[in-house]
């Protein structure tokens, strides 16, 4: 289900259709680090759906659903509580665990 893979394939494709300029931005080794940012969080992710399937049956069929649902270790340790902070914070500390440009994000006008 989170196979990077076929994640790192098309990223490495839509990265060679992109503008020079954006990719200098960037820096050339952006798809690398990307890649192995995406390896470390399929080998830290479960195999095991239920949890997933197991939280849409009760979404859709309960009487009285939950306004947010955790599927997963992951979910209720780091995403739901981070759903309960500022966006500003969120977006933080979502951040610090990607790979960042080299030297900004490009602007397009």
């Amino acid at each position: 289900m989170t196979d990077p893979e076929p994640l790192v394939r098309t990223l490495r494709c839509l990265w060679e259709r992109l503008p020079a300029e954006t990719q200098a931005a960037y820096s050339p080794q952006y798809p690398e680090r990307y890649a192995k940012h995406s390896v470390l969080a399929h080998r830290l992710s479960s195999s095991c759906l239920f949890p997933v399937t197991d939280a849409m049956t009760h979404a859709l069929l309960s009487r009285c659903p939950r306004s947010r649902y955790a599927a997963g270790w992951d979910a209720r340790l780091i995403f739901l509580p981070l759903s309960y902070c500022p966006a500003w914070l969120t977006d933080t500390i979502i951040g610090l665990l990607q790979p960042t440009p080299a030297r900004g994000v490009p602007t397009h006008s």
